[in-house]
């Protein structure tokens, strides 16, 4: 995002939604404001191991404003109802995360555009069972993160492995590079073979 300011000295906003259900959404202004929020935004669990750390909880109405004044430098004209609405509301309350992630892009002011087609696609047969094995991955993650939000003890047998953590890091660097701007097809085509050869015999 930094950079991305930088090259275009305007503001921008992105976010990457975890399989339907939650959102890390980023934002910078030229002027250096910047904000970091999770959506649903709470302090609970989301169930999904972000793996460079996740948000934490941030007061509704700050922001609330952080997102309008955001918008305001973009040169937007927010609804501070409708960004009120997706972030004050709770997991189950908000429609699945794409659509919430879309409804408030809305309220910031912006109008829908086309659909922009992947430059990569995450169901390429080069990935081989990238997404067989980081699925199973994220289940022993979230088991372990639900485990140690609860304080209960945490026995080796439930911890995310060195391979789980492997695998989740590649579909990470794979869906932030579906739609460009992160590796090339190339790459992580590379990537996955060497993923795949280092845990061939575990």
């Amino acid at each position: 995002m930094d950079d991305l300011v930088t090259v275009t000295a305007a503001p921008a906003v992105a976010a990457y939604v975890s399989n339907s259900a939650c959102a890390h959404l980023e934002g910078r202004t030229s002027a250096g404001h910047s904000f970091s929020l999770h959506l649903p935004n709470t302090d609970q669990p989301c169930g999904h191991r972000h793996s460079e750390g996740r948000p934490g909880r941030v007061d509704p109405d700050v922001a609330v404003d952080v997102l309008r004044t955001w918008a305001v430098e973009a040169g937007r004209t927010p609804s501070t109802e409708a960004v009120a609405a997706v972030v004050t509301s709770r997991e189950d309350d908000l429609p699945v995360m794409q659509d919430a992630v879309l409804r408030l892009f809305a309220g910031l002011g912006f109008t829908p555009e086309a659909e922009i087609l992947p430059v990569v696609n995450p169901d390429d047969p080069a990935f081989g069972d990238y997404e067989l094995v980081a699925g199973m991955a994220d289940v022993r993650a979230a088991r372990e993160q639900h485990t140690v939000s609860r304080g209960w003890p945490l026995d080796d047998d439930l911890k995310a492995t060195p391979q789980d953590l492997d695998y989740l890091r590649f579909r990470d660097l794979l869906w932030s590079s579906v739609y460009g701007g992160g590796a090339t097809r190339d790459e992580l085509v590379a990537q996955y073979q060497q993923l795949a050869a280092r845990w061939k015999k575990h």
